[in-house]
């Protein structure tokens, strides 16, 4: 029914009846303007040094002036987004693993050396088992055969597999979860690291001097730092993932595994701690006790764990917290200060996971939930059909009745806890293949409209940030989520879009009651912090919109459209010829 009313809709405007009348009541003010538009920048190859567009984007992100700016350092290129690709090499050797019903889980030692021997066995027990590695200690849940058949599957061998099942072990106790810690000592061990940042280090210092961020100097505008892939081996695979030795190389494959080797949950904490020192404490000191100095004394003002967990991991969400909480609570150790951002959704509709989450019972003590965020993105299923972008629009209002809940059930649980949806934009068909079909202006026009629709309808709801995705993707890594062009580095009218409402929209504009006769018009009036009268007006459709504002006719506009990439402006003198997915700000007089 609702698609029969749209066509409807859509004959009548490309009939000629397209026509909205603007009604302004500047005296009435409805609400403000408090969020930040702001975008993510997601590393890629086309971000480093020497890239041909390295220049142009990153001072496209500098003149963007943001706040919130998300650094999104994501797995699809390990050696841009880890800093430890394979495991310390000394011992002891260490693994946990959990059983899991309907399945048979494995349970992977290894040695950290090619030649090494496992040539000993120093804990073993499946049931219930606790500490962390070195420190392991029995329960009175324990299967009396667990040393006997870890010995049999792993000494003499340089990496062993062991099927973590009652069925192997026998039950030591029923109704009960199980798990299996194991300790070994390998021949051949020596103390090494592999902590690396020479790739990951100049993208983020280019991206902290373009968020006014300079090494040493007072802290620029706020950044959320998103590490969010954190290193395969720390993660329960039956064999050992491979690491492509080009940084170039982008590698869907490298992010595996469903649950971490440390059943404490402190080494993945310890290498975020880690991390986080090495760019804001100067330095740190690895496993085996050895300082590496890195000079950095950033300030991060906001660090968000993990991405788009329940599908880049499948985690529920109470693994997801105990990760959170474990997480948090080392680098609350370095920087009380720094504020924490958890769960970053890709579906965003996950009821149960903001129920639980934010829901302060299910949290360590003294762990704070100071903001959450989830994403959204509007898909077409064509690439290059334009009459198929339409679907953004439709998409993006089914959205806005989602976040409706999303925030009941925030204020429900944890009423103070920040908003951020830091991953905001559209994907098209078909987008990472190597040479995908040339999209044309129109998308970049309508994704753009489609995100100023959507951040001032969030902002009406109360949103504390709304993030354009992306500043680069490029053909392999998302191109139809580019902010610039990947051949040049030159802003699109998806980059326009924010330039224009950061521009013109100051944070905190009093927020007018508006209406307009049309559906295919969006509007919002508002006062800028400079008292102008001011409207914003987004093209919702493909059909040229003649736009009239009650009561005014002298002013100025600046829009865009898919004519050119860039901002336009114009005299106002009563009315607007809007094109099809075209956004404008017009200044009354």
């Amino acid at each position: 029914m609702k698609a029969f009313f749209l066509v409807l809709l859509i004959c009548s405007l490309v009939h000629g009846n397209n026509q909205a009348k603007i009604s302004i009541n500047f005296r009435d003010i409805t609400g403000f303007f408090s969020t930040i538009t702001t975008c993510q920048m997601v590393v890629n190859p086309m971000l480093r040094r020497g890239s041909p567009i390295h220049d142009n984007a990153f001072k496209a992100l500098k003149d963007l002036d943001s706040q919130m700016v998300r650094m999104a350092m994501w797995f699809p290129y390990p050696h841009l987004s880890v800093a430890e690709l394979t495991p310390p090499t000394g011992n002891p050797r260490c693994g946990t693993a959990s059983e899991v019903f309907g399945k048979v889980p494995h349970l992977r030692i290894f040695c950290g050396t090619p030649n090494g021997i496992i040539q000993s066995i120093d804990f073993a027990s499946f049931g219930t088992p606790e500490g962390s590695c070195g420190q392991f200690r029995k329960s009175s849940c324990d299967a009396a055969s667990s040393m006997k058949i870890v010995e049999q599957n792993c000494l003499g061998r340089n990496t062993c597999l062991i099927p973590v099942s009652r069925d192997v072990f026998g039950d030591p106790c029923v109704n009960v979860d199980k798990r299996l810690f194991v300790q070994a000592t390998c021949s051949n061990a020596v103390n090494t690291t592999s902590w690396d940042f020479q790739y990951m280090d100049p993208i983020v210092n280019d991206f902290m001097d373009a968020t006014g961020n300079v090494n040493l100097m007072p802290k620029g505008r706020d950044v959320v730092a998103s590490f969010s892939t954190s290193p395969t081996w720390m993660w329960n695979t039956d064999q050992a993932v491979p690491v492509p030795s080009d940084p170039n190389q982008v590698d869907w494959s490298y992010e595996q595994g469903t649950e971490l080797r440390d059943f404490s949950l402190q080494d993945i904490a310890m290498y975020y701690k880690r991390l986080f020192q090495w760019y804001t404490q100067g330095g740190f000191t690895d496993e085996y006790g050895v300082y590496h100095k890195s000079g950095y004394y950033y300030e991060f003002s906001h660090w968000e764990i993990g991405n788009e967990v329940e599908d880049e991991h499948d985690m529920t969400v109470q693994y997801y917290t105990q990760v959170y909480d474990a997480v948090v609570e080392q680098l609350m150790q370095v920087d009380p200060k720094m504020k924490y951002v958890g769960m970053a959704l890709e579906n965003h509709y996950e009821w149960n996971w903001y129920e639980y989450f934010l829901n302060p019972k299910n949290h360590k003590a003294n762990i704070p939930l100071d903001w959450i965020s989830f994403h959204f993105y509007g898909i077409s299923n064509e690439r290059t059909n334009v009459s198929s972008y339409q679907v953004f629009f439709q998409s993006a209002d089914q959205f806005l009745n989602e976040v409706t809940r999303i925030i009941q059930i925030r204020d429900k649980y944890s009423p103070r806890t920040k908003i951020d949806i830091d991953e905001l934009g559209t994907i098209l068909a078909n987008d990472n293949v190597p040479d995908p079909v040339r999209i044309p202006n129109e998308y970049w026009t309508a994704s753009g409209a489609m995100y100023s629709y959507l951040a001032a309808n969030l902002a009406l709801k109360g949103i504390d940030t709304v993030g354009l995705s992306q500043l680069v993707g490029f053909p392999t890594q998302y191109p139809s989520v580019s902010m610039v062009d990947w051949i040049y580095g030159m802003p699109n009218n998806r980059y326009w879009n924010l330039f224009l409402l950061r521009d013109q929209i100051p944070y905190g504009s009093h927020v007018v009651n508006t209406t307009s006769s049309s559906e295919s018009v969006f509007a919002m009036g508002y006062l800028g912090s400079d008292a102008f009268e001011k409207v914003l007006l987004v093209n919702k459709y493909n059909v040229d919109a003649e736009v009239t504002l009650a009561g005014y006719s002298k002013g100025t506009y600046q829009f865009i459209n898919a004519d050119i990439f860039g901002i336009q402006s114009a005299t106002f003198t009563g009315s607007i010829t809007l094109k099809g997915w075209s956004t404008a700000i017009v200044s009354l007089q």
